[in-house]
């Protein structure tokens, strides 16, 4: 049977169930740069042949190197086309004559600022990953815009192969017995996600502001903590805004709690500083939850998941007007058949087995050759 390694950054909890698919369907070795990283994640994976180069090697580049070399795998999976273990591994297939498959959920061509040297090596980097994408012998895309991505970048359209992003089933996730820490009887605007500048949560404050104008029937809550929470809440202040409520980092295991609290769920993500949202489970989850959403054209999710006037509604990335006007809109919609549509359009693509299939389809053409 072929060997196969697996590389990633870090194990991230809601990939076990797409790991323990492939780990069944074929011989596969998960090789993981770090044991903590900066989503949840654990250190013990279950049902998955897994190693963390870091446990192991001070130095997770020179980790890399000895698996690669020592085990001799038939075929290398990467993510990401600039990372270094990305360029590492093709590397290494081309010189070694074996085979490379890459999967990317990258769908723009990120735009660099900051010091010249650091805009020569992105730069550089970009390049490479560019030539990776088109020279890989499979790429694994994970929705629709990476697909067209891929394809304007020149890659041919029967080496690449679709696996959907996927999210765990929060319908499914019990109800902590503690006492619901949100309720009002007003129509709630739900933002959950780390807030970082990109996420787009000062876009959405000012979008509130303007409907708050109009309506006192509304409320925002923003659940969820990061570096640009202090500017958002100085926002709001600012604009002297009412039924804002920040209510901070959010315990995995009560995300199904502060989902049922919302009404209508937004992700106004927009690109900023070569930062964009390459897709944004958080919008699996809602739907999952059976909420109506409103997101971006800079959410890669927006473009397989949402369907403007069925789930919810997609506008401009970065425009407080649209954003204000879908929020206004959606309201006038019936919310209750919006959010049954989002829970059909998950059930139908949002499935791990489908997505594993993008997986093997890839590792059966390349093996072929």
């Amino acid at each position: 049977m072929i060997k196969i390694l697996f590389l990633q950054p870090g194990y991230a909890h809601y990939r076990e169930d797409l790991f323990s698919i492939l780990s069944k369907r074929h011989n596969i070795h998960f090789l993981f740069e770090k044991s903590k990283n900066t989503y949840p994640g654990e250190e013990n994976p279950k049902q998955i042949k897994y190693t963390f180069i870091d446990k192991k090697f001070k130095n997770t580049f020179i980790g890399l190197i000895y698996y690669l070399y020592k085990y001799k795998y038939d075929i290398v999976i990467s993510s990401v086309s600039s990372s270094t273990r990305s360029i590492v591994s093709f590397i290494f297939t081309l010189i070694s004559k074996k085979k490379f498959i890459l999967w990317i959920l990258e769908w723009k061509r990120p735009i660099y600022k900051g010091n010249y040297y650091r805009k020569l090596i992105k730069t550089i980097k970009y390049w490479i990953g560019k030539r990776i994408i088109i020279q890989s012998h499979a790429l694994i895309v994970g929705g629709a815009a990476a697909r067209n991505y891929a394809i304007i970048l020149g890659k041919n359209k029967r080496e690449i192969f679709t696996a959907l992003q996927c999210s765990k089933d929060i319908k499914k996730q019990k109800n902590p017995s503690k006492k619901n820490i949100y309720n009002n009887n007003k129509y709630t605007f739900l933002f959950l996600s780390r807030i970082i500048a990109w996420k787009g949560l000062d876009i959405l404050i000012k979008a509130f502001y303007l409907l708050k104008q109009e309506r006192n029937d509304i409320s925002l809550l923003v659940a969820g903590d990061g570096p640009s929470k202090k500017h958002c809440l100085e926002m709001a202040k600012f604009l002297n805004i009412s039924d804002v409520d920040f209510i901070g980092s959010i315990n995995p295991n009560r995300t199904k709690e502060i989902y049922e609290k919302g009404d209508v769920f937004i992700l106004p993500s927009y690109e900023l500083d070569a930062f964009y949202e390459d897709w944004g489970l958080v919008v699996n989850e809602a739907m999952s939850m059976k909420l109506p959403l409103i997101t971006t054209t800079g959410v890669g999710a927006s473009f397989d998941m949402i369907v403007n006037g069925y789930n919810g509604f997609v506008v401009r990335e970065n425009s407080v007007v649209e954003l204000y006007q879908a929020m206004n809109n959606i309201l006038k919609c019936d919310l209750f058949e919006l959010g049954t549509n989002s829970r059909k359009v998950f059930d139908e693509k949002n499935n791990y087995e489908k997505m594993a299939n993008g997986f093997s389809d890839a590792i059966g053409y390349v093996n072929k050759f």
